[in-house]
């Protein structure tokens, strides 16, 4: 029986290892040089700091840090991206009692000089803040042997806890200028149930993009880091108003690849159809199946490109769609050409019965040919229809292609 409690007691002993961290005299601290640092014994992991500061100074302020490595995915479908980083919060806790003059703060072996580096489960006898991301979707913590997570306590009475994590994020896009679109993505953190009058928080982050040896992932995106803006400090909720602090992310795409793959395409397509109007329209099967075969495939190149662009929220066509449609319109308008122009051959009187008109006015400059003779000349000799529209066209595909590419804007719509 004896030997039961005995292992009872010790077993016990095992299953509560915060009293490991809590200190054994009255004076608050355990033996001089035995640790640096302790809690004392009415420790009340449930309290926060901020309850036993002064009056009128019951303010908290939580400390991020964000090493970011890079961002490793971008997912239009879903609108989020995910990334990998060093997730450090820090806060200060006065209930701390502190050794000032213990030998592990001098000694860096461990951790920077001033700082006590602790396993990290000691966190869970100690009090943490409550956190929430806002637009979080996944928080993926990294372990090998471990939790890849690190707890260290400082001189000043300040508690760092830093973890390896991938975060992956929702993030509002607006795809309606596509393969223009730019977008701002906000990483926010902040108290999950104390608002702003309670609890505060500053952060900062390190740009990957900033080592010597970054080497950026091959993604759609170019990809910048910011502050995060003024406005997103600030989370308004039905339940209050809470402090967040973060970075944004800005995304821009790179329309590159498709300006070979689509773009180019499109434009020699249209280009190609131009060559139709010096054919001899007599020459049906040639000038018709040049035509066709041109608009079947800008009609498969428009099919593929709706496929695999990511769908936008309006109902209005995106920046590529617009330019493919306008292509296709600009092919079939070439067709609808060529359609009057064989009618015209077609469905004219025979020769022998027709009249004979003529632009020239018998010498009288004052008297202007009427609109209909005009008419009866394009009737007479159908290629100069071919010869005004192999003009008009292209002069308003090229048009078109200045103000598609110099002139509008794609910025505007632009999500903050």
């Amino acid at each position: 029986m004896k030997f039961y409690f005995t292992f009872l007691l010790g077993l016990s002993r095992l299953q509560t290892p915060s009293a490991d961290i809590r200190c054994n005299t009255t004076k608050g601290h355990k033996a001089r040089g035995a640790v640096p640092w302790c809690v004392p014994r009415s420790y009340e992991v449930t309290k926060p700091p901020f309850l036993y500061k002064p009056e009128g100074n019951q303010k908290m302020n939580l400390h991020f840090t964000f090493s970011i490595r890079e961002i490793s995915e971008i997912k239009d479908s879903d609108q989020v991206l995910k990334i990998p980083m060093y997730f450090t919060v820090t806060w200060e806790e006065n209930r701390l009692n502190i050794d000032q003059h213990h030998r592990s703060w001098e000694d860096d072996s461990t951790g920077p000089k001033g700082e006590n580096t602790e396993e990290a489960e000691t966190l869970n006898h100690l009090w943490r803040p409550n956190l929430e991301i806002y637009g979080l979707e996944d928080f993926q913590k990294h372990k090998i042997l471990g939790e890849m997570a690190g707890l260290r306590i400082t001189k000043d009475k300040r508690i760092k806890y830093d973890i390896k994590v991938t975060i992956e994020i929702s993030c509002q896009m607006d795809f309606s200028e596509y393969p223009f679109d730019k977008h701002v993505c906000t990483f926010q953190v902040g108290s999950y149930f104390y608002n702003k009058n309670s609890m505060t928080c500053s952060s900062q982050y390190f740009d990957p993009s900033a080592e010597s040896d970054f080497l950026e992932r091959n993604l759609q995106h170019h990809v910048k880091f910011q502050n995060l803006s003024e406005n997103r400090k600030v989370v308004r909720l039905t339940s209050g108003e809470y402090a967040a602090c973060g970075f944004e992310v800005l995304l821009k795409r790179k329309h590159e690849p498709l300006v070979y793959q689509v773009y180019i395409p499109c434009i020699l397509f249209v280009t190609v159809s131009w060559i139709s109007f010096i054919i001899d329209p007599k020459v049906v099967p040639g000038r018709m199946s040049l035509l066709v075969i041109l608009f079947l495939v800008i009609i498969n190149v428009f099919n593929n490109v709706k496929a695999s662009a990511p769908a936008a929220a309006s109902s209005r066509l995106n920046a590529i769609d617009r330019f493919i449609v306008t292509c296709i319109f600009s092919i079939f308008s070439t067709i609808i050409e060529y359609a009057i122009v064989l009618s015209i051959l077609t469905l004219r009187p025979g020769r022998e019965s027709e009249r004979h008109y003529s632009l020239s006015n018998g010498g009288n400059e004052d008297i202007k040919p009427k609109f209909w003779h005009k008419i009866f000349v394009i009737i007479e000799n159908p290629r100069i229809l071919d010869a005004i529209s192999i003009i008009t066209f292209s002069s308003g595909f090229i048009l078109f292609n200045l103000h598609y590419w110099f002139i509008a804007d794609y910025d505007k719509k632009l999500i903050n």
